[in-house]
């Protein structure tokens, strides 16, 4: 079992006494489907996994950031060659 933080106040029962976790104190050991009912309820999270969600999104964000800084850049060069050159000056008449 991982150990859960509340997110919410939490009632639970604690050696047969009912206890009020606080938000951000850690849970009791509890059963897997309590644990799976608090997480899907949003009434609790596992610091390791939103760690790792974290890590994941960091990860995802620069990818797709690489992504489009390199499409951007094709599409700048594609806009470049396509473009009209520019005319030279001629010279200034006396």
């Amino acid at each position: 079992m991982s150990k859960l933080i509340a997110l919410v106040a939490t009632a639970v029962l604690v050696d047969g006494v009912r206890t009020v976790i606080q938000p951000g104190e850690p849970l009791p050991e509890l059963s897997a489907h309590d644990e799976r009912e608090l997480l899907q309820a949003g009434a609790a999270e596992n610091p390791a996994d939103t760690a790792a969600l974290a890590k994941e999104d960091a990860r995802a964000k620069a990818a797709a950031d690489a992504e489009f800084e390199a499409t951007r850049q094709q599409v700048q060069q594609a806009q470049e060659s396509t473009a009209p050159a520019k005319a030279a000056k001629a010279p200034a008449r006396k």
